[in-house]
Formats: structure tokens, C-alpha cells, sequence
């Protein structure tokens, strides 16, 4: 029998729960403001206190090839959504994606939310301000038909927002905001899937790749560093076909220790973190590797 599933309850997995507001603290130095050298035309005044903080698995560039536009992506995705402005995205986003699917039908899993927002601002009025950092590691890469597949974590444990319910407190953004808690010890991390090609008619003839390593002081970059690659799905919930019998929701609870292991904190520090409310979010720091000051 076929398993019934109502557009509503499926567009709600795709989108995965990130742009809701369920935001501990750590111990360390206070956070830090920036310098006039780490500012940058690309980063929003209300992201001054977070930064994106970037890994990879052993044998995978973090600063060059493929992870510089994964990077850019990401970081360009999670901005957007944040700051309610679709194109408040780094230079060259626009290009190197497709619009989202029409959310009415029977449309892709990574099509849905392949820009940020779909028509649907997470936040009703202001913009999101985050405190703390976000950790992104660059667990896989693999070859597919279309080009490449790329599976990213996202550390959600060390993102805070100011708590709606209790005031003056913080809270993670992995937490139910309502209550500070984890409704499973795996939430402190999601898992992306992403697939790219540098071989696709939407590229412009005079797209250029870096040809330098992409690390610096700025927490954004200077100018497009998209290059030859465009992204073809995006998606951390459903992959493929909306109605498919039954629809492929890729994630496994392995996928997600796996990235619990990938982190920079160790998983009982991750709840730790992402349990409770908090007076103050963990120093962001530096970004990591960040971008150069200047187009390279």
C-alpha cells in the first residue's frame, strides 16, 4: 500500500527545522569585535558576534578546488535566511544556483530549499541576530553522474538566539526553544547533501575559478569565488521526488553520529552546550579559514 504523505509534512522535513529559532555557553574568552581590516561589504551588522567556523576529512582541501564554492554556498545560504533577503548572498550565489522548486506538486527534495527562503521569510520582522560560531566540516566527497556529491555537517549545538520565553537568556539553535532541550541527543548536528558541476550550460563562458588558497581574515569574501561550479541540489531531509513510494529521506542516524564525531567539541560537550539556557554564547572567534582582504 502506498504510504501517504501530505505536501505540508514533507515540506516541513525538507526544510529540515534550521530556520526556526530554537536557540549555553562554554567557558572561554569574551567574544570579540571586529577590526576594520575583518570587515567586509558581504557581511551583515547583525552577524557581528558569530562566525562560520570550517573543517574538512583528512585528504580534502579546505581552501581550494571544490570546498571553496561549497563554503560559499553554505555560508551564503545560512546569511539570507538569517537576514530575511534572499539576496543577501555573496557574489556570484545567484548565478551558480537554480530558483527553488514551486513547493506545489510533485517537486524535488533538492530543489525545494536550493536558495534560502523559497518565498517564505523565517523570521516575521527583524532580522536573526547569532551569537557564537557555526562548525562546517566537509565529511565526503564523491563522484556521481551529474558531477559531484558533497556531504557537509553542520554543528547547530554552538548557535544561540536570545530565548523568547525566558528573558535575558540565550538559546541553541538545536534546542526546542520552548523548553531548552534536546529532543534527541543527535540534534546538536544536521547533515547536508550537496551536488555540483563545473559542467553545465548555465555557467558564463568568462566564469573564472580562484586559482589562489581562499583563507584569510574577513569572515566573507571579497568577490565571486563560485567559478566554473553551479549547484544542481541541495538538501539535509528528502532527495528526490516528492511522492515517491516511499520518498527517499536520506539522513540515517549513523550519517549524524558521524558528524557528532566530526566536530571540533566531542558530542557530551555538544549537549552540553546545546542544553538549557544561557547567559552568554560561546567566543565565535576567527573565521575559519575565512576569506582574503582583498580579490584574490
Amino acid at each position: 500500500m502506498k504510504k501517504f504523505w501530505s505536501l505540508a509534512t514533507v515540506a516541513a522535513l525538507v526544510a529540515g527545522g534550521t530556520l526556526a529559532c530554537r536557540p549555553g555557553a562554554p567557558e572561554g574568552t569574551p567574544h570579540t569585535t571586529p577590526t576594520g581590516q575583518e570587515h567586509s561589504a558581504h557581511w551583515p551588522d547583525s552577524l557581528e558576534r558569530f562566525r562560520f567556523h570550517w573543517s574538512s576529512s583528512p585528504g580534502l582541501a579546505l581552501t581550494t578546488g571544490v570546498a571553496v564554492p561549497i563554503r560559499a554556498y553554505l555560508e551564503s545560504w545560512y546569511i539570507a535566511s538569517w537576514t530575511n533577503d534572499p539576496e543577501n548572498v555573496y557574489p556570484g550565489f545567484l548565478r551558480a544556483t537554480p530558483e527553488s522548486a514551486d513547493l506545489d506538486g510533485n517537486y524535488l527534495g533538492q530543489l525545494a530549499w536550493i536558495r534560502p527562503l523559497n518565498g517564505a521569510p523565517s523570521y516575521p520582522v527583524d532580522p536573526a541576530k547569532p551569537l557564537g560560531y557555526m562548525p562546517m566540516h566537509i565529511q565526503s566527497v564523491d563522484a556521481v553522474a551529474s558531477g559531484l556529491r558533497v556531504t557537509v555537517c553542520l554543528g547547530e549545538y554552538s548557535i544561540y538566539f536570545a530565548s523568547d520565553s525566558s528573558a535575558g537568556k540565550l538559546v541553541s539553535v538545536a534546542a526546542d526553544k520552548s523548553t531548552a532541550q534536546l529532543a534527541d541527543p543527535l540534534d546538536t548536528v544536521r547533515v547536508k547533501r550537496i551536488e555540483l558541476t563545473n559542467n553545465d550550460p548555465r555557467i558564463p563562458a568568462d566564469a573564472s575559478d580562484v586559482d589562489t588558497p581562499q583563507e584569510g581574515p574577513a569572515p566573507a569574501p571579497v568577490g565571486d569565488v563560485f567559478g566554473h561550479w553551479f549547484i544542481t541540489g541541495a538538501s539535509s531531509s528528502l532527495w528526490g521526488p516528492v511522492d515517491a513510494d516511499p520518498p527517499d529521506f536520506f539522513v540515517t542516524p549513523d550519517m549524524r553520529r558521524q558528524c557528532q564525531e566530526a566536530m571540533p567539541d566531542s558530542p557530551e560537550k555538544q549537549i552540553e552546550m546545546a542544553t538549557g539556557y544561557k547567559d552568554s554564547p560561546p567566543p565565535h572567534g576567527r573565521p575559519i579559514p575565512g576569506w582574503p582582504l582583498a580579490p584574490q
